[in-house]
């Protein structure tokens, strides 16, 4: 078995860290950083079950269950075949909001279309003990690529909706056509058709004019919806997701201001305005174990390997800090454990998850 879990406690930390990338003082924390499991290979998405298995896809194609308490590790065969190149592969998963009664499990993955194109797909599969069956394709023959391909999956707070998010595919003009399933986040129904309020009748685009966002999440107790989303060589993006909005890609970035778009909505924040840190997953914190923490988001990123805490005023950015700075190399993936301990992916080939509880 190439798994080694159990909490090896690796550091404990108090840090204080310099060169913010958006307003606001860094401030020093204390917290003790297990790794939880190793010997994974890019580990894209974390969801937990109701039981407190943790599910994790390998973004190679691999999809498997590991429980926290026992440390047993079991990989999950029925896997479909995946187009696993550059940042392709299998990527984002949601578990059913009634899992443990239907098995259902969502994913997104790369494969290609009829001609033999790269595309993506999102569909919903059943999980039978250790393996995935009756597979039902949600959306398919979205553009693909090595590099854009998106995909963040998960269930609104509603439990009727599934909302998913696709990269532009490196076709950036495209991004603003409404008829170029990339460069978007989508709504469907969790049986795949489309609602019949969203913005655009007859499609499963929420939002468009975005380049490649790779954190979804709702505020808890409100309707906002939060995205992070990655910027090509500056001015990555936290983004308050608005029905039907237009984020700008590529005609602008950030925050910067864009007269004459249509329904163009800026950034909240921009980390930063001359260099890009490569932002992935959030999270806002809704656990016991930090309570100073509640209702903030968690962010974490890829080149730069950092966790960022984002305390909101609102709908601003009241204050920002780093929490961690490129001591473990790429970040993807951030999750919140039923206990309240946030649990983060790597992303560097060889790669654990670790487990960050208070000293």
């Amino acid at each position: 078995m190439r798994f080694l879990p159990i909490f090896q406690a690796v550091c404990v930390l108090a840090l204080v860290v310099a060169g913010a990338a958006a307003a606001g003082a860094v401030q020093a924390q204390d917290f003790k950083i297990e790794t939880a499991l190793r010997g994974l290979e890019y580990p894209w998405s974390l969801d937990f079950a109701p039981d407190g298995t943790l599910y994790i896809t390998e973004r190679p194609g691999k999809l498997v269950h590991f429980d926290p308490t026992t440390g047993k590790v079991a990989e999950i065969g029925g896997v479909p075949k995946v187009r696993a190149e550059g940042e392709a592969g299998m990527l984002g998963m949601a578990l059913d909001p009634k899992f443990a009664d239907n098995g259902f499990v969502y994913l997104c993955y790369s494969t290609h279309d009829s001609k033999a194109n790269p595309s993506n797909r999102l569909s919903r599969f059943r999980l039978n003990t250790d393996r995935l069956t009756a597979e039902k394709v949600l959306v398919d023959d979205l553009p693909g690529a090595t590099y854009h391909n998106g995909c963040r999956v998960i269930v609104a707070p509603d439990q009727a909706h599934l909302f998913f998010s696709m990269g532009e595919a490196g076709r950036a003009e495209q991004a603003q056509s409404l008829d170029y399933l990339g460069g978007k986040i989508f709504r469907i129904n969790l049986d795949g058709s489309i609602p019949v309020d969203n913005p655009f009748q007859g499609s499963p685009v929420w939002t468009y004019g975005n380049r490649n966002p790779q954190g979804l999440r709702f505020r808890p107790g409100t309707d906002e919806f939060w995205s992070t989303e990655h910027g090509p060589d500056t001015q990555d993006e936290l983004n308050l997701i608005v029905k039907g909005g237009n984020y700008g890609w590529p005609k602008c970035r950030g925050i910067d201001p864009c007269p004459g778009l249509q329904d163009y909505h800026p950034a909240i924040a921009e980390f930063d305005h001359r260099d890009t840190v490569a932002t992935s997953d959030l999270i806002f914190y809704d656990g016991k174990l930090f309570p100073e923490w509640k209702g903030d988001i968690l962010f974490v990123t890829l080149k730069t390997g950092r966790l960022y805490h984002i305390r909101l005023d609102g709908q601003k950015v009241a204050k920002t800090e780093i929490l961690i700075d490129n001591r473990f190399g790429r970040l993807r993936d951030i999750a919140e454990a039923p206990d309240g301990a946030l649990l983060i992916s790597t992303d560097n080939g060889d790669d654990v998850i670790l487990r960050l509880t208070p000293k």
